[in-house]
């Protein structure tokens, strides 16, 4: 019988949070996917594009935050937040070297729904009991 303890090493927290980071982007790109099928088949404007790419985000941080959680099993806001926070970061920079700017009104509103979304997904995550799905 394997022994589990609460508290993990830091290096594993991390490994942890870029794994769950990686799959929250596996659900944006999903959710990206299908949204772009649906707009082969109609006419979506710009404010609604705009609103439903927002809420892949939301989806994906989510997604990632929950994960996290999940496979720590405690300090489930602070897994979310980290997650949010690593899946904003690498949103800003890939949005800064192919828009060329990043910063600005966008940007913190990004920065406040991924951090709400992530740390969401980390307090259902750590409260979530049995086995949905691991990363090992």
């Amino acid at each position: 019988m394997r022994i589990r303890t609460k508290g993990g090493k830091p290096f594993s927290d991390m490994i942890s949070v870029i794994l769950s980071s990686l799959s929250g982007f596996a659900a944006v790109f999903i959710f990206i996917l299908a949204v772009g099928w649906l707009m082969t088949k109609i006419d979506i404007s710009e404010q609604i594009k705009s609103l439903i790419l927002s809420l892949g985000l939301c989806i994906g941080a989510f997604a990632g935050g929950f994960i996290a959680s999940h496979r720590r099993k405690q300090s489930g806001l602070l897994m979310g937040i980290l997650c949010g926070l690593l899946m904003f970061g690498i949103i800003f920079v890939i949005s800064y070297l192919f828009a060329g700017a990043a910063g600005g009104f966008k940007a913190s509103t990004k920065l406040i729904i991924t951090l709400i979304s992530a740390g969401a997904g980390g307090i259902a995550g750590v409260n979530t009991h049995g086995r949905w799905f691991r990363l090992k």
